[in-house]
């Protein structure tokens, strides 16, 4: 080996995940993405910035929800305050629509107001794979911030040799909001058949912020569900069927980021998320002509609410139907993947006006139809270099129903990579991506009312309503990113040890950004505007970094990770709104009792966000939290099978607030779990 540079090792625990191929070597600190890059690939070979989380990691850290999961890595930020049902993920400043979410390959394209999207409860889940940065040419529209692909559990994670049947069961209690959760899972192998059973159910009062006060209305109640079934027929064949479903019953203001108000009523809401996939895999041995994936899926999201303060009752129906059929295929140094997919997103509301005749949103009955090919080529062309060459073709058309409107539109996505091996230790990538996003249904085809002003008598004396007006002719918003990314390798640096280090640098340019805008005031005064509207306005400019370094001594382990993004406005070069503050990580962990212990502590300081829009007069502070956690699994003995985690979260009982976020966060936080498995 060549001369090992002098580095100050801060590193995480990461487990070896289950999915690496039987070629692929993979290290404590090597994951293999199995899902967001359409590919199976360890971390270190990707020019991607990519961020895998575990089950392990999730069991330590016993997250309220995917976006929970996430919020330790660099540049990813947790959205939409402390309650769990309405947090989103937001990657390199860019969040909600712009944000691609996967499960088990199949895309999650609900989006309505200020609602949450996020409902896979992370006990069903086995990792959490993230791509930072714009993925179009894979996913099509959606994916200019990155992809959040959640992979659900299997009986084959938790299936070893011999074994016919098996299961655990597990109950959690935290202390702030008094929350209770209870999960199980069942499994079992007959022949060439694989099956599993998994639910979990939660229930939790107000939750309590960092100041000791409760923050009205975040109570929640939530049940999930999983089903799985597999076949194999021969050794190259396998066909699944899965079944997933959430039920969350909430009493919370009609947006969840913030406090009940005069326009921000409260709300009974009903969320029922329910999903059928079907897949086919075909990989017949010594064929490498042949590496087939076919995924059909059926997803339906219902809001229902109770808009108690107002005695009206809304519905929103949201369903896609969709499908993906991809293959690979090993030419001498060039595998080369293609495939073709499609999809169809309904949404249908109903918005009651009782008392309010003329006062709320019309109705939504409209349709997107999107159809996309892709073909991407990976070149190995010489011992240390691979290029990887990508383009996708999506056509796509938003119809209103009810209002007799259509419209068009296409997109070429195209993207490359370089990656070079330098040496055995240092591996350097470069790659170029470009990106859209489509206009939804309701940004293009809301009307009606938005809100309301009461009569103020001798100037308002019947009031002001302010109007949605359409926009049929709203652009795609578009992005080109480039990004550099350096990945080190190294062990035995001092004997039983291994270190990694990556960097990847970025810049993100998004043309023709979407965002909501009120406008016509009255007689020219403020706050009196007239009509709602979504155009295509900033032309943004984010750039920044992610530095990830990982160490591990014998049963020690580190990390240290620092992420940071700058937005600015490519035209007047002012800085923008909802980009997320400077964050840094710190891990320090050490087993004990042969390896049966785990004992950790985390620390996480974000800086203050003074870069602010001119006419911004918020001031977000910087703030500083502070873990730890504790997990006990022994592997033999009287109390093999059983698991127990303990966490303490933020326990300075910090009050603190997130950069453009309206509600402060949760306080100190005291979480124990208990699992057996048998």
């Amino acid at each position: 080996m060549t001369k090992k540079p002098l580095v100050v090792a801060m590193a995480m625990v990461f487990s070896t995940t289950a999915f690496a191929q039987e070629n692929q070597t993979v290290t404590e600190f090597d994951e293999v993405l199995v899902t967001a890059t359409r590919i199976s690939e360890k971390v270190s070979d990707s020019s991607r910035s990519v961020a895998v989380i575990s089950e392990e990691k999730m069991q330590e850290s016993q997250p309220a929800s995917v976006a929970d999961a996430l919020k330790n890595e660099a540049n990813i930020s947790v959205t939409n305050g402390p309650r769990a049902s309405s947090q989103g993920v937001e990657i390199r400043g860019l969040s909600g629509q712009r944000v691609l979410q996967t499960i088990d390959g199949a895309r999650q394209n609900s989006n309505s107001g200020h609602r949450g999207t996020y409902f896979m409860d992370p006990e069903l889940l086995s990792s959490i794979e993230v791509v930072r940065g714009p993925a179009s040419s894979l996913w099509g529209s959606g994916a200019i911030g990155g992809v959040v692909a959640q992979n659900t559990k299997s009986a084959q994670d938790f299936l070893e040799e011999g074994d016919r049947f098996g299961g655990y069961i597990k109950q959690g209690f935290e202390t702030n909001g008094d929350k209770i959760k209870t999960s199980g899972t069942l499994y079992g192998l007959a022949d060439s058949i694989d099956w599993l059973l998994s639910g979990s159910y939660h229930d939790s009062n107000n939750i309590k912020m960092g100041n000791d006060q409760s923050l009205e209305n975040s109570s929640s109640e939530a049940t999930s569900g999983l089903a799985k079934i597999g076949w194999e027929p021969t050794n190259d064949q396998r066909l699944q069927l899965s079944a997933r479903f959430s039920d969350t019953d909430e009493l919370v203001p009609s947006n969840p980021s913030t406090h009940v108000g005069s326009s921000v009523p409260l709300v009974k809401r009903n969320t029922e998320d329910q999903n059928v996939t079907l897949d086919y895999s075909l990989n017949p041995t010594g064929n490498p002509l042949l590496d087939l994936n076919a995924t059909v899926y059926w997803n339906s999201t219902n809001y229902d609410e109770d808009r108690v303060t107002k005695d009206q009752f809304d519905s929103t129906k949201f369903e896609t139907i969709g499908f993906s059929v991809n293959n690979s295929s090993a030419f001498g140094n060039t595998v080369l993947t293609y495939g073709i997919d499609g999809y169809q997103d309904t949404i249908n509301t109903v918005r009651d006006d009782n008392g309010q005749t003329g006062q709320r949103p019309d109705d939504i009955d409209a349709e997107t139809t999107v159809w996309g090919a892709f073909t991407k080529a990976d070149i190995k062309l010489t011992d240390t270099v691979a290029l990887d060459v990508a383009v996708r073709y999506d056509t796509f058309e938003n119809e209103s129903k009810n209002l007799g409107l259509s419209s068009d539109d296409n997109a070429l996505t195209p993207s490359v990579g370089l990656v070079w091996s330098t040496t055995d230790w240092l591996t350097l990538s470069a790659r170029y991506d470009e990106a859209f996003r489509a206009p939804s249904m309701e940004e293009m085809y809301s009307t009606g009312s938005h809100y309301c002003i009461p009569s103020i008598p001798g100037f308002l004396p019947n009031g002001l309503c302010n109007t949605f007006e359409i926009n049929p002719d709203l652009q795609a918003e578009k992005a080109q990113n480039k990004e550099l990314k350096a990945d080190m390798r190294f062990a035995d640096l001092a004997g039983d040890d291994e270190l990694a280090i990556t960097l990847s640098v970025f810049r993100n340019d998004v043309d023709d950004f979407i965002e909501q805008s009120v406008s016509n005031p009255l007689y020219g005064i403020p706050g009196l505007e007239q009509t709602t509207s979504w155009n295509n306005v900033d032309e943004a400019k984010l750039t920044g970094f992610e530095f990830n370094t990982r160490y591990r001594y014998k049963q020690t382990r580190v990390t240290f990770n620092y992420g940071q993004t700058e937005g600015k406005d490519k035209n007047t070069d002012e800085y923008l709104s909802n980009i997320p503050a400077k964050k840094m990580g710190i891990d320090l962990s050490q087993s004990i009792m042969e390896g049966d212990m785990k004992l950790g502590t985390r620390f996480t300081y974000v800086a203050e966000q003074d870069d602010l829009p001119v006419v911004n007069l918020e001031q977000y502070d910087a703030y500083k939290l502070w873990d730890v956690y504790v997990a006990w699994e022994p592997a033999k003995g009287t109390f093999e099978g059983l698991r127990v985690d303990f966490a303490v979260e933020n326990i300075g009982d910090e009050e603190y607030r997130q950069a453009w976020q309206t509600l402060y966060e949760q306080g100190r936080n005291f979480k124990l779990s208990a699992r057996y498995s048998f």
